[in-house]
C-alpha cells in the first residue's frame, strides 16, 4: 500500500531571499491545472535528475494533488500559498526522519503549453531553501494507519524556474558549469600544445645553429683508422 501525506505548504507568493518572485496568480494556476494525467510532478534531491534508477539522484516520490489557499494566521497571513499532497518514496521518509533534505522547493514552468499558465513540473527537497520564514518538514506515522503526514509547520518555499529549453534552471546552471570547465580544460590543452611546439622549434633552431658553428671553429674529425698502417709497421719488425 502506497503512503500519502496530508497537504503540505510548498510555496508562498512573494519575493524569495535570492530575489525571485512567485505571484498569487501563478500559485492559483498551478493548483487549478495540476494533474498527474497531464504531467506528473516528481520529487528530486536538490532538483537533480539522475539517470540510473538506483543512483544517488533517483526520484523520491510524486505529487498526487495540489491546491491553493490563503494563509490565515502568522506572519504570512493573507498571502496565497500552494499546498501539495505527496506520495513519498521510503528513501525520502528515511531521509527526512534523519534530518536531511527537509525543505521543499517547487519547479514551476511559467507558461505551460497545455494550460497556457504556470504549471507545477516537480519538487525538490533541499537543505538550503531560498524563501523567508522557513520551517522543517517532518514525517510521522499517524493514528490513521498506513498514511503519513507532516506535522503542521511553516515549510520552506523556493521557486526553481524553468529556462527557455524547458529544463529546471538549476539543471541548466549545472550544464553551463561543466561546459565552461570543459572549454577551460580544452583551452589549457591548446596552450600546452602551443608551448611545446614553440619549445621544440627553439630547440631545433639552437641545434642547427650549433651544427653551423662546428666548421667555423676549425675542428676536424680524426681520420678513421683502417688497420693498414699498423700492419705495415708490424711487418717491419719481422
Amino acid at each position: 500500500m502506497k503512503l500519502t501525506t496530508d497537504f503540505i505548504r510548498a510555496a508562498v507568493e512573494g519575493i524569495t531571499a535570492d530575489g525571485r518572485e512567485i505571484t498569487a496568480s501563478q500559485i492559483e494556476q498551478m493548483a487549478a491545472s495540476y494533474s498527474q494525467d497531464t504531467y506528473n510532478a516528481r520529487i528530486w534531491p536538490e532538483h537533480i535528475r539522475g539517470i540510473m534508477p538506483d543512483g544517488l539522484f533517483k526520484a523520491l516520490g510524486d505529487v498526487v494533488a495540489a491546491k491553493a489557499e490563503r494563509i490565515k494566521e502568522g506572519e504570512l497571513a493573507g498571502k496565497m500559498a500552494l499546498y501539495v499532497q505527496l506520495e513519498p518514496h521510503p528513501d525520502l521518509i528515511t531521509m527526512v526522519r534523519s534530518g536531511q533534505k527537509v525543505h521543499l522547493s517547487i519547479e514551476m514552468h511559467p507558461q505551460f503549453p497545455n494550460t497556457n499558465g504556470a504549471y507545477l513540473m516537480g519538487l525538490g527537497v533541499t537543505d538550503s531553501p531560498a524563501s523567508l520564514g522557513t520551517g522543517v518538514m517532518k514525517f510521522s506515522t499517524s493514528s490513521r494507519g498506513e498514511s503519513v503526514f507532516t506535522e503542521p509547520q511553516e515549510l520552506a518555499t523556493t521557486v526553481e524556474p524553468f529556462d527557455t529549453a524547458g529544463q529546471p534552471e538549476h539543471f541548466s546552471k549545472m550544464v553551463n558549469y561543466f561546459t565552461t570547465e570543459i572549454n577551460r580544460l580544452r583551452a589549457e590543452r591548446d596552450e600546452i600544445k602551443a608551448a611545446y611546439a614553440k619549445l621544440k622549434a627553439d630547440t631545433d633552431a639552437e641545434i642547427d645553429d650549433l651544427k653551423g658553428q662546428i666548421p667555423a671553429a676549425g675542428y676536424k674529425f680524426r681520420p678513421l683508422t683502417t688497420g693498414t698502417e699498423l700492419e705495415g709497421e708490424l711487418k717491419g719488425w719481422r
